[in-house]
């Protein structure tokens, strides 16, 4: 059929030429298509897309195309639940095929986030994929929420809440180290309290003078107290002691006093020959100590002890027995400084 002017103006409004305003129509069209619902409010998305002017209305492929875009995350239409998201951005991308950056306020996490939506080529990544960056993306929204402080009036100065804490923490210390002292003090007070009553019950009891009242001495003496009435009563514990025992044993015919003598005798006769031993084994260390404290160079008389085999465990026994009874006696100074001597003398003695 012959083309008229009319059939041919009906044509051009069928098929209009295509120009830029369109491409944008294009654009918008597109968009509506995808997440029309989360792209309300477009009035401030305020589009400057610079996309080609002659570009064609047919699908192109994913490169080269760039449009710039200005994104307000303060305004209505923003990130944080309403608005564009990254999803939305990418199927965007995707389907227009060139990349769209988005400009302004939290646009850069908007921008990041879509790219890793898209694989190199352009296309959406797999949806399990999508899946975890999408659960990132909302877990640093999150963080960033919790990290904003809005105070533009000034009305809560900032607080050094480091300072705050190493405070308390520096005040519940320090009544703890009190409690403790308190408790500590409580506790020496009861021990001298005892021992006290302690001494003054061994200084009230009447000593023996005979065999016989030293049997019956005994026999009055507690238990954990036997070891150092033994001690107390080393000298009369002599042999004539232990004939005069053992002659009295064999001679009681009831069975419970011949066994309280039997017992009497096994036990003192027995810690009598510990505590001669130890003193024995004691009076050569107690020797070397003395010369080694009453030494004017302590440093030269642990080395010269060393060359002469002099430091053992029974020196390092007696030094360690010497530094107790100091701090009990309240001499902290003097055990402080045997202490010393201790620990440059234990360098020498394994074991120690």
């Amino acid at each position: 059929d012959p083309i008229t002017p009319l059939s041919h103006a009906r044509a051009a409004r069928r098929h209009p030429p295509e120009t830029s305003s369109m491409a944008s129509v294009t654009s918008t069209r597109a968009l509506s298509a995808s997440r029309a619902a989360s792209l309300r409010g477009a009035s401030h998305l305020k589009c400057n897309a610079r996309a080609a002017a002659s570009a064609p209305r047919r699908r192109r492929p994913n490169h080269a195309g760039k449009a710039l875009a200005y994104f307000d995350d303060s305004s209505d239409f923003g990130g944080g639940g309403s608005g564009v998201d990254p999803e939305s951005l990418a199927i965007l991308q995707q389907r227009l095929g060139q990349r769209i950056d988005l400009e302004g306020e939290g646009a850069e996490r908007l921008n990041k986030t879509a790219d890793l939506l898209l694989d190199a080529s352009g296309r959406a990544i797999d949806k399990d994929e999508r899946r975890k960056v999408l659960k990132a993306d909302e877990a640093g929204q999150a963080q960033q929420a919790l990290e904003i402080t809005y105070d533009p009036e000034g009305l809560f100065p900032e607080v050094d809440e480091t300072s705050a804490s190493m405070l308390i923490d520096k005040k519940m210390k320090a009544k703890e180290i009190e409690l403790q002292k308190k408790e500590e003090e409580e506790l020496r007070k009861e021990y001298e309290a005892a021992r006290a009553e302690l001494e003054a019950a061994r200084e009230a009891r009447t000593q023996p003078t005979t065999h016989d009242e030293l049997v019956t001495y005994f026999f009055s003496t507690e238990f954990n107290e036997m070891e150092y009435e033994i001690v107390k009563q080393r000298p009369l514990l002599t042999d004539d002691f232990f004939a005069y025992l053992a002659a009295r044993r064999d001679g009681e015919s009831d069975e419970e006093e011949k066994g309280k003598l039997e017992a009497l005798f096994t036990v003192t006769s027995n810690f009598v020959g510990f505590v001669d031993q130890t003193t024995s084994a004691m009076l050569s260390p107690l020797e070397r100590m003395k010369k080694l404290l009453g030494a004017k160079d302590k440093k030269a008389m642990i080395l010269e002890m060393v060359d002469n085999d002099e430091l053992d465990l029974n020196l390092m026994a007696l030094l360690k027995t010497n530094i107790n009874t100091a701090r009990q006696a309240g001499q902290e100074d003097a055990a402080v400084f045997m202490e010393k001597i201790y620990a440059a003398c234990a360098k020498f003695v394994d074991g120690a």
